[in-house]
Formats: structure tokens, sequence, C-alpha cells
């Protein structure tokens, strides 16, 4: 599973679908500091959902621009089981009826959404 901030970054890549460097996350959200952004991009490296796409200049400084190797697509599919699991642990053990009732709300409202789309 990927970190808030790793996801953050790797949904700015699927979203810009072209390679960026560590500061253009930071431009994009100043929520970011390029300390975190670099430190999530190593990790990503590490896990292989990105690469180095080529090295260019910043300025006067050689950096790395990043592209994605997992798509969104890939991601969800291979994360979707571990939640369905999660989930389905959660509801076993729940032992509120109104917690239950809730979810069960939320999954009516959501289908009926998915049947008017179709």
């Amino acid at each position: 599973k990927l970190t808030p901030s790793q996801l953050n970054i790797m949904k700015t890549l699927w979203d810009k679908k072209e390679p960026m460097i560590a500061s253009d996350f930071v431009q994009l959200d100043s929520s970011m500091n390029l300390n975190s952004v670099q430190s999530a991009l190593r990790s990503l490296l590490k896990k292989n959902y990105i690469e180095v796409s080529d090295i260019v200049y910043s300025g006067k400084v050689l950096t790395r621009r990043y592209i994605p190797v997992v798509s969104s697509e890939d991601y969800a599919s291979e994360n979707i089981n571990g939640v369905l699991e999660d989930l389905l642990q959660y509801v076993e053990s729940e032992n509120d009826i109104k917690v239950i009732e809730r979810l069960q709300e939320k999954l009516e409202e959501r289908k009926k959404i998915l049947e008017r789309k179709s």
C-alpha cells in the first residue's frame, strides 16, 4: 500500500500524463515540501511504481524526471482485493446495528446511482 503522500504523487503523475521533476509537485501543491516529495519519489522508485524518464536541466542543475510504471487502473485492481477483505472483516466484527444500517444505506444509494447510469 502507498502512503497518502505517495498516492498523491502517483495521482499527479497519472493526471499530468507527462514526465515531472520533484519541484513540479511542490509548484502544483504548495502544501508539499521538496524534501517530502523527494523521499516519496525514492520510495516509489524502490517499489517500482515509477521510473526515471530522463535527466534534464532545471535551471543550472541536472534533475530526474519521473513517469509512472503502474497505471491507475492497475493500482486500483491491485488494491481492491485488500480493501474488500478489510471491509468484510470490519463488517463481520461490527456489533453496532446502527453502523451496519448506515453501511447498508450507503451501499443502496450507490447501487441506485449505478442503476440510473446503465
